[in-house]
């Protein structure tokens, strides 16, 4: 397993039409070879965090064209770039 972390500033004054816009994503993410799970959490006032997990990081790799054009359409939500750090699991519980 493999996973990215990718944390981003957004608009808290815009957070609903945020959420709504990410729902409007479902398929197309659902659609990416590899990917198999995203969660997003809000971890302070106007900063996110997505953990995504890849069944490889050569999934992850050839995922990253459309996950940056998803980013791409969120743009006018965020109020940094994201910042991604990755990894492959080495150990769970």
């Amino acid at each position: 397993m493999y996973y990215r972390v990718t944390t981003y500033g957004f608009d808290a004054a815009r957070f609903d039409e945020f959420m709504a816009m990410a729902d409007t994503f479902r398929d197309e993410l659902n659609a990416i070879d590899g990917l198999e799970m995203v969660h997003s959490c809000v971890v302070g006032e106007g900063q996110g965090m997505i953990i995504s997990r890849y069944a490889s990081e050569a999934a992850a790799e050839a995922a990253q064209p459309q996950i940056q054009a998803i980013l791409g359409r969120m743009a006018p939500f965020m109020t940094s770039p994201p910042e991604v750090t990755a990894g492959e699991a080495v150990w769970q519980l």
